[in-house]
């Protein structure tokens, strides 16, 4: 398990958290990916798939089923590409991936928009109510630079126990049709 204080030193997995907290507002099925080499180094060929982490009440941890269904889901993406997966110590990328579920509001008022007065003492209180948003982050990384080459961030209803592996392996197909296909060797 790893603390709080490890996972905010500036590591690749700090990057990638920061970008799966800060950078997408979420929706149902929504999909935002980002380009972070403009000039990569040249094609790849292969990969290796990092076990994740899922934030939880008790912290980040391992999912072992979380970590395989994200595992055939992305081998099955890179086979489309014919990159390939390899030993962690000869592949020329890194996938790596984080998720978790937290809390938005849904304001019920077009008019107030994503900032809602309820009933503090101010003007008439607007109804809205809470809802659950789950986000899967997933980052691939340039092992010889250890600089991420892309991302994306899925968001969806991923806990759901009953649909859990429908929805990362559509979230992540969805995700791979914006993969730069300059990244994947001919």
């Amino acid at each position: 398990m790893i603390s709080g204080a490890m996972l905010f030193r500036r590591t690749p997995e700090w990057k990638l958290a920061v970008f799966l907290l800060c950078c997408v507002p979420a929706g149902a099925q929504q999909v935002k990916t980002k380009l972070y080499m403009k000039e990569p180094p040249g094609c790849f060929k292969t990969f290796h798939m990092e076990k994740g982490r899922v934030l939880t009440p008790q912290g980040l941890i391992e999912d072992p089923q979380v970590n395989e269904i994200m595992k055939d889901a992305v081998s099955a993406q890179m086979a489309k590409l014919h990159i390939t997966e390899a030993s962690d110590k000869s592949a020329e990328l890194a996938v790596r991936f984080m998720g978790g579920t937290s809390y938005g509001l849904q304001v019920d008022d077009p008019n107030v928009g994503d900032i809602a007065m309820w009933n503090i003492g101010g003007p008439q209180p607007v109804s809205g109510r809470t809802y659950k948003k789950s986000s899967l982050v997933f980052g691939i990384v340039d092992s010889r630079s250890q600089q991420t080459v892309w991302a994306a961030k899925c968001t969806d209803n991923f806990g759901d126990p009953a649909h859990m592996q429908e929805r990362i392996q559509r979230a992540v197909s969805k995700a791979f049709t914006k993969f730069p296909k300059k990244l994947a060797c001919p």
